[in-house]
């Protein structure tokens, strides 16, 4: 199990989706943030979105059984739309993280919203 959160959190932190043909530019918070709500949609089109989507989900599931300096423990009623608010909230008030890989502005997010307690 935690060979495979291993290469879970490996493929995120890494640029496996430069593998695919995505430019480091298209993994920042300012390309990837106004997508995101889109993505969430039931009908939604918007492939950035989607991408947004998926990255909250393995965010979401990965959680608890990070690292200690990484892990959150976010609420378990947390809805998908309710992450992408933290986020948005977190880059409001951190604007030099507009520019960053949007995977690691959203793990610091949700590791600001919601510190595990010990």
């Amino acid at each position: 199990m935690r060979g495979l959160i291993g290469t879970l959190l490996l493929m995120l932190a890494s640029g496996w989706s430069a593998a695919v043909g995505q430019d480091a530019n298209t993994r920042t918070v300012n390309s990837i943030l106004p997508h995101c709500i889109a993505g969430l949609a039931a009908d939604a089109q918007d492939v950035t979105g989607g991408r947004c989507a998926g990255i909250i989900a393995t965010l979401s599931f990965v959680s608890r059984v990070l690292p200690d300096d990484l892990k959150f423990c976010h609420p378990s009623t947390a809805t998908p739309e309710q992450m992408v608010q933290v986020v948005a909230g977190f880059v409001d008030s951190n604007p030099e993280s507009v520019a960053q890989d949007f995977r690691l502005v959203a793990l610091a997010a949700m590791r600001d919203k919601w510190p595990c307690q010990d």
